[in-house]
Order: C-alpha cells, then sequence, then structure tokens
C-alpha cells in the first residue's frame, strides 16, 4: 500500500547513467518518471531513445544547487522556485511545498492542495509531486503550495490514517455479498476522530495560504492515494454543504462509510453542488481490486458528483504519464473555476 517517490527513480538514475545498461523494466521506470510514455516504443531502442529524452527533461527540472534535504523547522529550496518547510497542522505534522511568497505570508496561494499518502508510507512519499506537476506548461507558474501531512504510526502497519482490516480489502474481489455489503457500511475504527483532526487541520491550511485571510474552501483541493483516497474523500464529504472543497483526487481507492457518503454527497446536490473527483486506478492493482475505483465513480455519479474515471495498466502504483496528464488537466480546471 506504499507509493515510492519518484525522486529515487531520479537518483538512482541521473545523468550519468548509462542507458544501455538498464534492463526494460528500468528504462520504463525512468520513463514514466519524468511524465512521458513509452506506449508506441517497440523495441529495447526505442525505450533507450525515449529514456535520453526523459534524462534531460528530469536534469531540466531538478534543483540546482545544494538544496533538498528533508525540511527542519524553517524553510529549504526545492526544484522550480518552490520552498519546503515543516509545520503541523490539526496536530499532524506536515510537509509544506510551495512558492517562498506564499510559505511567508505575504501572498495568497492560488490553490492549497493536500495530498494524504497511503497504508504504512510516509509524507515524502509524494514530495516529487509538485515538481511534476509544476514542470507542465498548464500549471507552471502558478501559485500552488502543497501539504503532505504524515499519518500517524499504527501498530504491525506502519502509518495508518485509521485502522484498517488489510485482510478484508485484500480479499474483497472474493467476499460475500453479506460480507462486502458490512465491510463498506460499517464505520473503520479511529475514522471519527481522524475525520476530526482532518477538519481542523484543512481550517488551518485554508489560514496558513491565505495571505493573511482564510483561503476560500474552494481553492482547497484534497487528494490521496489507497488509504488516503479514502480519507480524503471522507474529508472533503464532511466539510459543510454550503463550503465544499475545489474537489478531490482519488487515487487507487476503495468505497467505505457508503451510507454516510451518499448522504453528504445529497446535501451537496441539494446545495446546488457537484463535487469533481477525479478518480484513477491500476487495472493490475494486486493490492485493492480494480473493481473497487468502479464502486466509488458510480456511487458518486449516482449521487450528483461530477467524475472524470482514468485508468492505466500499472498496478498498486501512481501510473505513468497518462495519469499525469489527467492530473494536471484537472487541477489546472479547479484553477479555473474557483471562487
Amino acid at each position: 500500500l506504499r507509493l515510492r517517490a519518484h525522486q529515487d527513480i531520479i537518483a538512482a538514475m541521473s545523468d550519468s547513467t548509462d542507458l544501455t545498461t538498464l534492463s526494460i523494466k528500468e528504462l520504463k521506470e525512468l520513463i514514466r518518471s519524468s511524465g512521458l510514455s513509452f506506449e508506441d516504443c517497440i523495441d529495447k531502442a526505442d525505450l533507450r531513445s525515449r529514456a535520453a529524452e526523459a534524462q534531460e527533461r528530469l536534469e531540466a527540472s531538478a534543483p540546482k544547487g545544494g538544496g533538498g534535504g528533508g525540511g527542519g523547522g524553517g524553510g529549504s529550496s526545492a526544484a522550480g522556485g518552490m520552498a519546503r518547510a515543516s509545520k503541523t497542522f490539526g496536530g499532524y505534522d506536515a510537509l509544506v511545498i510551495g512558492p517562498p511568497s506564499v510559505l511567508d505570508g505575504s501572498e495568497a496561494a492560488e490553490l492549497a492542495v493536500i495530498v494524504l499518502h497511503g497504508l504504512g508510507a510516509t509524507k515524502e512519499d509524494f514530495a516529487d509531486l509538485p515538481r511534476m506537476l509544476g514542470g507542465e506548461q498548464a500549471l507552471a507558474g502558478r501559485r500552488l503550495v502543497y501539504v503532505l501531512p504524515q499519518a500517524p504510526p499504527s501498530p504491525l502497519l506502519g502509518a495508518a490514517w485509521w485502522q484498517i482490516n488489510v485482510a478484508a480489502f485484500l480479499a474483497i474481489s472474493t467476499a460475500s455479498p453479506d460480507s462486502m455489503a458490512k465491510m463498506i457500511r460499517e464505520e473503520p475504527v479511529g475514522l471519527s476522530q481522524c475525520r476530526e483532526k482532518l477538519q481542523k487541520l484543512c481550517a488551518e491550511v485554508r489560514a496558513f495560504a491565505g495571505g493573511g485571510s482564510a483561503l476560500p474552501s474552494r481553492r482547497l483541493l484534497l487528494a490521496g492515494f489507497s488509504q488516503g483516497a479514502m480519507t480524503a474523500m471522507d474529508t472533503a464529504l464532511h466539510m459543510p454543504p454550503t463550503e465544499p472543497p475545489a474537489g478531490v483526487v482519488f487515487l487507487s481507492g476503495a468505497p467505505i462509510v457508503v451510507e454516510q457518503w451518499s448522504a453528504r454527497l445529497q446535501a451537496l446536490k441539494q446545495a446546488g453542488e457537484a463535487l469533481p473527483v477525479l478518480v484513477t486506478h491500476g487495472m493490475a492493482d494486486g493490492t485493492l481490486p480494480f473493481a473497487c475505483s468502479g464502486w466509488v465513480r458510480d456511487l458518486l455519479t449516482a449521487n450528483g458528483a461530477d467524475v472524470k474515471y482514468v485508468t492505466h495498466p500499472g498496478g498498486h502504483d501512481l501510473g505513468g504519464a497518462s495519469v499525469v496528464r489527467s492530473l494536471v488537466s484537472f487541477v489546472a480546471a479547479r484553477l479555473a473555476d474557483r471562487a
């Protein structure tokens, strides 16, 4: 349930790497990490050529000079004119990445993006996301601030937003209808406490990123991967219907507390709101079955949400260039229609 950060790939396959020494799998990972596609590559020679393009692209967007450590109490430099800082929001330690003018409070963010990692992962897993998205023309130069909280430690699970029955989710594709119905309706232990803390986190992020006043709720985007996706959706749906977020990015997740979600979506619908949601999932996911995202899509659509559904051929991971393009398009649309 852990998504590895793309910077691990970049560090391992720097500009000094001889592409002739890389395996097909490594070449594909290098290409994917840059946001390029290898779908039209026929043989290994094509992959090497595309990997060379990927190296150039990664070099162009890589940090220049010494920065890059793990943000201490103050700020540190990051790629593309972005700064990093360590903050606490809602009781969660968080990594914050954004323009220095937003982090020092002199200017408001155009959009604040809260990203929740998956089960057993860390806030650093998505630390490369600002570089990946900010390097695309549609988002270049926009004042986006990214807030990456760290889930608390959990026995056996590493880190978890709430207590999850891993075995039940792994067996969901073969579970009986009664077992499945029970699992997606019962509220997991710790979810209500997590929900309360994340509502506080959202309020504090809005105050932090507003340049002296609270950022409007429609300039707050919630995103998450795996358990983080479920948590991001639950958090968004428990915001007041009159103050909805800009949208939700739901990466490789599954449905939970579906009756609560349905009721909250209906409340939004009655308030004249259609929550924008991007749902993505790998068709070869062996951790959370691919069918899970289809159930989420159907639940959201049936209750008035504005859903974009994107699949990719990968497993329990972010996906390749097509997903990155969808993320960029979704975020750009939220910037365009923000109030």
